[in-house]
């Protein structure tokens, strides 16, 4: 009798170890065959469908491909983990040859169609071939689906403070299905094997989930908030327009003999122009936000605007002052225009009388002004020049400290 029982225990204990029944093809076959009976895939798999299913969804974002700020689009690559249970595909393992998980494919049990609905190119996320994606399920119905996709959203983008700019992305999933019949849950979201960016940090991610009244369905949140690293541009695009600026007003200590300072000054103004068109090329096309960086080298071109003009009345007075310094050219235009009505037939004017002759006679000759006295206008518009281009390169040097000063404090103080 002990024998007996010492038998049955063994054979107890070796019919619950793992593998005694190792399952075959025909087993896992039968019992999918089994389970697949009557089943409908446009149903949600609740034997009472006056219950809700519930959808966790589970978002790992695993890199930044490309955020667009001049179109306003955000791509990403993402990992979306779906679990819901099935009271449908429920079985028993021990009766079963020990299969506790079974992989079945899309096109043969429901899933939850997912929708991104802030999309840019796809609304449907998952668009493979649902005969060979796997779901996975257990043997109390846990089931499990997952994939990987490239995901292209929407973004508002705001540059106000490029290039230190900050932008909040909002990416929006949903089932579009009946809250009465399915409800999505977002516990957490992952950032595990992110792939840096070069031009973007991540700086938050965070989940949510948000009922839609109108619709009456739920709809997660993934919001995305990143911040450009602007130290290439800073050193490429900023700096340059900054130390531009500043030469800018050098202008006004270049010698007026030299001939350089109406070329400088359109060189400069020409220079801006040119950013400008840069810049704007990098920026969103709206009018919504105004880069200051884009402020500043506009107050900038107006600035140069203004210099070349400062800068075209001081050439005008430096040759009107070589006019009155140089009195033989009007001596020689004098002599021109006499042999002109000469030539012309009108009377030569008198001939000039000797003043000893006419003092010999009696006659008194009041003497011409000296020539010392028109050296003085020469002098009054030499120092009329200097007080412009004093006054000038002050004025703006000041508008240009003050410019700068206020873009790096804005900038850099956000």
């Amino acid at each position: 009798m002990a024998q007996v029982r010492a038998l049955i225990w063994v054979v107890i204990i070796i019919s619950n170890l793992p593998g005694y029944f190792c399952e075959n093809y025909s087993d896992v076959q039968t019992l999918i065959d089994d389970l697949l009976q009557g089943y409908s895939t446009y149903l949600v798999p609740k034997k009472n469908q006056q219950e809700t299913i519930k959808v966790e969804m589970e978002f790992s974002l695993k890199a930044l491909n490309k955020f667009d700020v001049v179109d306003g689009k955000l791509t990403v690559v993402a990992a979306i983990t779906l679990k819901w249970r099935d009271d449908l595909i429920v079985w028993n393992p021990r009766p079963n040859k020990n299969i506790s998980d079974l992989y079945l494919p899309l096109s043969r049990v429901w899933s939850p169609n997912l929708y991104l609905m802030n999309c840019a190119e796809e609304f449907l996320i998952y668009k493979g071939n649902p005969d060979t994606k796997e779901v996975e399920f257990s043997s109390q119905g846990n089931t499990r689906l997952f994939f990987m996709g490239i995901l292209t959203t929407t973004c508002t983008s705001d540059a106000t403070f490029y290039p230190n700019d900050l932008h909040h992305c909002q990416i929006y999933f949903s089932t579009l299905m009946s809250a009465s019949k399915l409800r999505m849950e977002l516990p957490s979201v992952d950032t595990l094997n992110f792939e840096t960016n070069g031009e973007w940090i991540l700086s938050n991610l965070t989940p949510g989930v948000e009922f839609m009244e109108s619709k009456n369905t739920d709809r997660v949140i993934i919001s995305v908030t990143l911040q450009r690293r602007m130290l290439f541009h800073m050193i490429t695009i900023v700096t340059p327009v900054v130390f531009l600026g500043l030469i800018n007003v050098v202008v006004f200590k270049l010698p007026v003999d030299s001939g350089e300072r109406m070329s400088f000054a359109m060189t400069v103004l020409l220079s801006f122009a040119v950013y400008m068109t840069l810049i704007a090329d990098k920026m969103p096309q709206t009018s919504n936000t105004t880069p200051v960086f884009c402020i500043y080298l506009m107050v900038m071109l107006v600035s140069s605007t203004f210099i070349t003009f400062v800068t075209t009345y001081s050439i005008i007075c430096h040759h009107t002052k070589n006019n009155v310094i140089r009195p033989s050219f009007n001596q020689l235009s004098k002599l021109c225009s006499n042999d002109e009505k000469h030539l012309l037939g009108k009377p030569p004017p008198p001939p000039e009388v000797d003043s000893d002759n006419l003092s010999s006679l009696g006659i008194s000759v009041t003497p011409r002004d000296s020539p010392s006295t028109k050296k003085e206008g020469p002098k009054h518009v030499d120092k009329t020049m200097k007080r412009i281009d004093k006054s000038s390169f002050l004025l703006f040097s000041l508008i240009y400290i003050v410019s700068t000063a206020l873009l790096f404090w804005i900038i850099l103080g956000r």
